[in-house]
């Protein structure tokens, strides 16, 4: 029976086909469904508003300056004063080779310190996630050098550096990997580059071996007993059975330790002291603030140019940034 009976507001039977009545359902749950979406983005409407002002507003601001006569006279004017160069900023970063340096130096040092942080955290992740004694006390002190802030990590290293009284250079002398005693690290391109690379790792590899570890324990420990069983060697479960599942992990953390390594200021700055091997963030600095000037439009487009490998990164690897937030290594 195509039919359904259901009580009238008088009290007295009405008929309503079985079909209009599902339709009304039907209608009544998109329309609560339309009105939770509508209230969730209502929510989400103050946290957007602070967004704005706090992040896309400074960002495009940076990005119209860039190419507008922005110094230390236009800082009183508003935004949209400011007089339009025709493209004179980028011009004249093309125009500078010093930035296509800051670029190679800053590319070999994350280069260098992704991988190294990753091979090394890697190992130590694997070392604590199997059956050691004092493995609690091992995580302890391996989380100590991230504690330490990054000017006193730099200012450390420096100081054992040092060519008159360096703990490094006595030992690397008597090592014969040093001419001389009073040997300056700092000033040679090939020393300082390890030098940075080496106190960012100290300080940043302790963060990568716990996301490491953290995802190493979210395995399927079964997985690797199956694997085991059935003849496999420990080099190829790790290699094919462990590896494959905490990729997504590694690319994350890789990310992050990229946008870390990109973005470093003050480590650079207190080590490097040779000019040819300035990073990205100390040379736009130092070249376009100074004492009496200031150039913030030209300031802008360095930036502007060194944030593109940034947006190229999420956009290639936002995917793989996303599945490695939600499982994997920073998973726990």
């Amino acid at each position: 029976m195509l039919s359904g009976w259901v009580l009238s507001l008088g009290g007295e039977r009405a008929h309503f086909p079985e079909g209009d009545r599902h339709m009304t359902s039907k209608n009544q749950l998109r329309t609560r469904r339309m009105s939770d979406s509508t209230f969730g983005f209502l929510l989400m409407v103050p946290a957007l508003l602070v967004l704005l002002v706090v992040i896309a507003f400074p960002i495009l601001k940076g990005i119209y300056a860039s190419f507008c006569d922005y110094g230390l006279k236009e800082l009183r004017k508003g935004i949209f004063d400011l007089k339009w160069n025709n493209f004179a900023n980028y011009k004249i970063m093309l125009q500078n080779n010093q930035i296509f340096t800051y670029f190679k130096n800053t590319f070999v040092f994350v280069a260098l310190v992704v991988v190294i942080q990753l091979v090394l955290g890697m190992g130590i992740a694997l070392l604590l996630d199997s059956k050691i004694k004092a493995r609690g006390t091992l995580r302890g002190l391996m989380l100590v050098p991230w504690t330490i802030p990054s000017v006193v990590t730099a200012i450390v290293w420096r100081f054992m550096t040092n060519s008159s009284y360096g703990v490094i250079n006595w030992i690397a002398y008597k090592l014969g990997m040093i001419p001389t005693l009073d040997y300056s690290w700092t000033l040679q391109s090939g020393s300082a580059m390890a030098l940075i690379v080496i106190a960012a790792v100290w300080r940043q590899l302790p963060y990568m071996m716990v996301m490491i570890l953290a995802g190493l324990q979210s395995v399927d420990k079964s997985l690797l007993e199956a694997g085991t069983i059935d003849g496999a060697s420990r080099m190829r479960v790790l290699l094919h059975i462990l590896l494959p599942l905490v990729v997504p992990g590694l690319v994350a953390v890789g990310i992050y330790t990229f946008l870390n390594a990109w973005d470093d200021y003050l480590m650079a700055l207190t080590i490097m002291k040779s000019n040819e091997m300035r990073t990205l963030p100390v040379g736009i600095a130092q070249s376009f603030l100074g004492e009496y000037s200031n150039d913030y439009g030209g300031l802008m487009a360095f930036a502007v140019a060194g944030s593109l490998p940034i947006v190229l990164l999420f956009i290639f690897f936002q995917k793989y940034l996303v599945s490695g937030m939600t499982a994997g290594a920073v998973k726990g």
